[in-house]
């Protein structure tokens, strides 16, 4: 047999702080046994909903009527019902909880054994042990010193339950009882000196060795020990009354372990948030209640889930309400300076909201939970970033436009020397698209299949001003030729004029070589109902095509105009 993990006072001196103001206890159990709701509210009350990890909870077993609610408001400073002397009847039914003072440490005043009240039912009694163990990393044993070595008034029989529950919720640890094990913690009450404490240690551990023996294990477990599962410690406290000072000294000195947590060991922590201690103990309860197994692994794994969905929608919530102004003007065509940055800082605190509140539950259920997270931010996110893309690109392309016009405005701008606005516009764009992108090297932020895109559309817009500006051209000289025909002889044309009267006809000719410049297709003015049409008329010895106008010199004019926008050179 291995020795116990024995954990003696640390004869701390005493504290002399006042403590502060009472606080309320919550019952969690009803005589009845029924959970009790509201406890996620109590808990936010006593201000422990953010403590994460940085709480405790203790629990407190022992006969009916040996003072363990008297001991806890003691020690820990809370305001349980206590004994009426005079009635001598059962104050604490169920299961009832307080928040210690001055401390992170939840306290659980358990229903006493052997009560007259429950007489033959001893089911509560399974029940509530099952239930503190699985929530409590301390279990303190509270017991007179003439009970030492009795059976029941020891609270032997209790003790055999503790063993048998703990064994079928912590069978499967590991060897490394560091790990994961419950403290017992005996307060020997009404000690009078006469036996030593070491002596009534070496009794209680002898007792517990036997129980321990006596239960049936699975063959998997027979040489499992003890102190595989609990580490053990022993305090007596002299008479509360006729060694007032000395009990009021040893309950300092006890309440300063608690204090500075010198009593707590990590191991001991059932690595529950303080925000999900009240749905974890629910469900625990529920489990108990029904007569389940109580997976604990499998508990925890659900209220992991549990607790991470809502988190993950408190955070989604508070991201979708952010940057509305924003959106609605993406929405509508405007490129918002820095809204990458934007949307990467409401992504960010959305995950960090997230991490902090669901990154102490269950490592594997916290990891899938937020991988969904992220992906409800990025569905979200990737249609602005898309839209921010779009009007970057007709921005730039509204201003390559303006650039090409102020040129050709001015006069002497070369098409084929383009290349110093064609960058100016692709890398206005790739600065814009870089800062939109949340996450870089992930696909969803990809911007190349949109810069090709834009370098197509700039040499779109290029190609249409050329070819407006050859149209401008052919409408300039078009013009220039027909209009000749009412303003006498062209030098080096050699026109030859007709009659120009009202209905009569006037025919434009030119030498060979202007004549084949010139190609006029079926054209109609509606303005003046002129009809002109393609003629071919003789110069010389060479045939050519002409023009010819039918109508007065004024109606010849009109219908310059109109002819121009079907003239075009070859």
């Amino acid at each position: 047999m291995s020795t116990p993990h024995v954990l003696a006072s640390n004869g701390a001196p005493p504290i002399h702080s006042p403590l502060e103001s009472t606080v309320n206890a919550h019952q969690l159990i009803t005589h009845k046994k029924r959970f009790t709701p509201n406890l996620s509210n109590q808990i936010s009350d006593w201000g422990l909903d953010n403590a994460g990890f940085d709480y405790n909870i203790v629990a407190v077993f022992g006969s009916q009527s040996t003072g363990k609610s008297t001991l806890l408001n003691e020690v820990f400073g809370t305001n349980f019902d206590v004994m009426d002397d005079l009635k001598r009847q059962q104050t604490t039914k169920g299961i009832w909880m307080c928040r210690a003072r001055d401390m992170n440490v939840l306290v659980m005043d358990v229903e006493g054994t052997d009560s007259r009240e429950r007489g033959e039912d001893k089911g509560f009694e399974r029940k509530s042990a099952l239930f503190s163990l699985a929530s409590s990393e301390i279990l303190i044993i509270n017991l007179w010193e003439h009970q030492v070595g009795l059976h029941q008034g020891a609270n032997m029989g209790l003790l055999k339950t503790v063993f048998e529950v703990n064994l079928a919720l912590f069978g499967d640890k590991s060897q490394d009882s560091a790990n994961s094990s419950t403290l017992l913690l005996f307060v020997i009450r009404d000690h009078l000196g006469r036996t030593p404490l070491d002596d009534l240690q070496a009794t209680l551990i002898a007792y517990m060795q036997r129980i321990w023996d006596s239960i049936s294990k699975p063959a998997e477990l027979e040489d499992r020990e003890l102190t595989d599962f609990f580490d053990l410690s022993f305090m007596a406290l002299p008479h509360k009354i006729y060694a007032a000072e000395n009990f009021e000294s040893d309950v300092r000195t006890l309440r300063r372990r608690f204090i500075d947590k010198s009593i707590f060991k990590p191991g001991y922590h059932k690595r529950i948030p303080a925000d999900g201690v009240a749905l974890y103990m629910e469900r625990i309860w529920q489990q108990v209640q029904a007569n389940k197994d109580l997976d604990l692994p499998t508990q925890q794994e659900l209220l992991a889930q549990s607790r991470c969905d809502e988190i993950s929608a408190g955070a989604l919530t508070e991201f979708n309400n952010q940057g509305e102004s924003e959106k609605r003007q993406i929405v509508t065509g405007k490129v918002i300076s820095g809204f990458g940055e934007m949307m990467r800082a409401w992504r960010s605190r959305a995950l960090s909201r997230y991490d902090r509140e669901a990154s102490r539950y269950h490592q594997e259920v916290y990891k899938r939970k937020r991988a969904n997270l992220v992906e409800r931010l990025d569905a979200t996110l990737s249609p602005l970033f898309l839209r921010q893309l779009r009007n970057i690109q007709n921005d730039v392309l509204v201003s390559f436009k303006a650039e090409i016009d102020r040129g050709l405005s001015i006069g002497g701008y070369n098409f084929t020397d383009d290349s110093k606005p064609r960058a100016s516009a692709v890398a206005r764009f790739i600065g814009g698209a870089r800062e939109a992108v949340i996450t870089e090297g992930d696909p969803t932020w990809q911007w190349e299949s949109e810069l090709q895109l834009l370098k197509k559309d700039i040499q779109a817009v290029i190609d249409q001003l050329k070819n407006d500006r050859t149209k401008a051209r052919m409408i300039s000289a078009s013009v220039g030729i027909l209009t000749a025909v009412h303003m006498g002889p062209l030098v080096g044309v050699g026109l030859i004029l007709g009659g120009v009267v009202a209905g009569s006809s006037a025919v434009v000719a030119g030498s060979a070589a202007i004549a084949r410049r010139v190609t006029v297709a079926r054209a109609e003015s509606e303005a003046s109902a002129v009809a002109v049409s393609g003629v071919t008329v003789v110069s010389g010895d060479t045939a050519a095509p002409c023009v010819a106008v039918t109508g007065s010199a004024a109606v010849a004019r009109r219908a310059a105009r109109a002819v121009a926008s079907t003239v075009h050179f070859m």
